[in-house]
């Protein structure tokens, strides 16, 4: 059994009322931990420069392909320890808004997890 730090909605460490960090195990660890990595930009860790997604180099690029985007989701959210398989994926583009949803359903060790949220 993996346990995690949880991390709270601002991204900083959740504790309890008495001031102690929290932890994760099951899908809400493996949730987390997508996360995580799909809020990481490759090379942003110095401890390991291969972890996160390549943001600049294939996202925020001019006009990217939505195949591209999609597989480069995907690949990340796979490489993440735990995880089977991505089995939904949306990727929403708001390109007024320079946002991108993602939303998606893989398949874990734990059953299956769904998350979204916004780049």
């Amino acid at each position: 059994m993996s346990l995690d730090l949880k991390l709270a909605d601002d991204h900083d460490l959740a504790l309890s009322s008495a001031g102690d960090a929290r932890l994760l195990d099951g899908a809400e660890r493996i949730a987390q931990q997508i996360k995580v990595t799909l809020l990481t930009f490759l090379g942003e860790w110095f401890l390991d420069t291969d972890f996160g997604v390549p943001y600049l180099e294939q996202v925020l690029i001019k006009a990217p392909q939505r195949a591209q985007l999609e597989a480069v989701f995907r690949a990340r959210i796979a490489d993440v320890p735990g995880v089977r398989g991505v089995r939904r994926l949306d990727l929403q583009i708001e390109r007024a808004l320079r946002r991108l949803r993602v939303e998606f359903e893989a398949e874990t060790d734990e059953g299956i997890v769904t998350l979204q949220f916004v780049l």
